[in-house]
């Protein structure tokens, strides 16, 4: 009954998109790009995507606040990555809506708050709204009032932009930077070569980490557990990093980890700094900063740390790179390359395809292999401290 009923859902949605567009198309604005420099006041972007989404928006938003620098630009993003984007000089008001509420049987008990955003939307009266999303940021581009409605039309419903543009994102070899400088760039704001995000240290007090230099590892991951290096992995890698090395090993991550932190506190054999789900975006940004080195899959905290100039080393299976890879000059990233990886396509979470769902991509990158590129990365080859002593773990967390 569910799947009919989104089915009916989806099919209702593009009847009265389609009018919408049609009616706008026949007595609406005639936008002429790219727009005059003095054209839009008002400007809003919309981002309603995961962390490392955001973070990869962050060259557009800059790009489309150099290209008119009289607007005020606003952001409709997600309750968790707001913060983030408060840091961003650039960006005035940042409105939230966690639209993932509203895809619940219990999100019709939060439709005044859906409705207090769209008021508070349409009272700015936008000259523009952006999409950087998929089909929400369509639908939020119409809920938005805006004049000039503009994204990618082929990632949501017909008619909801009167400024449809070219494009779909995952094209083959394309990264997400790029795909969102391409919007705001066809708009007319000119971009610099390839961008790489960028946000200051200095903006998060973040949460108390070791006195002594520290190595994060996050081993969760959002939108498919086939993104996730076995947990056993995890284990042999933070073992020889805290005994060959001179780092503590701090482990961060979502409230939702939790148990995959405490099945890492089980199988290692020496102390670790648990901060799973005690950490908010701000206070992991802060634990990040001070990174010697991250560690983690296709994530967001990766992105963030990359984006705080920390060295970062990815460890990738059914994701591409090329796609969603960490951008910076001091990034690494670790894959196996099986004939069957990268599959994901953004129509499903990240699930392996495979007969046995063995997630052979990420099985066959092994500890030996992350240790090596660690050690580089951190500028040790070979052990750079006295062994500590074997114990188990206990858990501490940091005050």
């Amino acid at each position: 009954m569910k799947p009919r009923l989104k089915g009916l859902a989806h099919r209702l949605a593009r009847i009265l998109f389609a009018l919408y567009g049609g009616w706008s198309w026949l007595w609406g604005p005639r936008p002429l790009l790219p727009f005059p420099r003095n054209a839009p006041h008002r400007i809003l972007v919309i981002r309603l995507d995961l962390l490392g989404d955001a973070v990869f928006s962050t060259p557009a938003i800059r790009a489309l606040a150099a290209a008119y620098p009289q607007a005020e630009l606003d952001m409709l993003a997600l309750p968790y990555t707001a913060p983030l984007l408060r840091t961003i000089p650039e960006i005035g008001r940042v409105y939230e809506l966690d639209v993932n509420d509203y895809r619940r049987p219990g999100g019709l008990l939060k439709v005044g708050t859906l409705l207090a955003v769209i008021r508070s939307l349409r009272s700015r009266r936008y000259d523009l709204a952006v999409s950087l999303s998929r089909l929400v940021g369509g639908i939020f581009a119409v809920a938005s009032g805006a004049r000039w409605r503009a994204g990618p039309a082929a990632e949501t419903y017909w008619g909801c932009f009167n400024v449809p543009l070219a494009g779909r994102r995952y094209a083959p070899g394309q990264h997400e930077v790029d795909f969102c400088l391409a919007v705001v760039q066809a708009l007319g704001a000119d971009a610099p070569g390839q961008p790489i995000p960028a946000l200051t240290a200095e903006s998060f007090a973040g949460q108390t980490t070791p006195g002594e230099p520290y190595v994060v590892i996050v081993p969760g991951a959002s939108n498919g557990s086939a993104k996730r290096w076995p947990v056993r992995y995890w284990a042999e890698l933070v073992d020889r990093l805290v005994r060959d090395s001179s780092f503590q090993v701090v482990v961060c991550g979502g409230a939702s980890e939790r148990e995959l932190g405490s099945q890492l506190n089980l199988m290692v054999h020496v102390p670790v700094v648990d901060l799973v789900g005690r950490t908010s975006v701000p206070d992991l940004s802060g634990v990040l900063a001070r990174a010697a080195l991250v560690i983690a899959g296709d994530t967001g905290p990766l992105h963030l740390a990359a984006a705080l100039g920390r060295p970062t080393l990815g460890i990738y299976g059914p994701t591409d790179p090329a796609n969603t890879g960490p951008r910076s000059p001091m990034a690494r990233v670790l894959r196996a390359g099986i004939p069957c990886s990268p599959c994901y396509d953004l129509r499903s979470p990240a699930e392996c395809k495979l007969p046995d769902r063995s997630v052979a991509c990420m099985w066959q990158v092994q500890p030996d292999q992350a240790f090596e590129a660690a050690a580089e990365l951190l500028g040790a080859t070979r052990p750079t401290a006295t062994p500590r002593r074997d114990r188990r773990a206990s858990r501490r967390s940091a005050p």
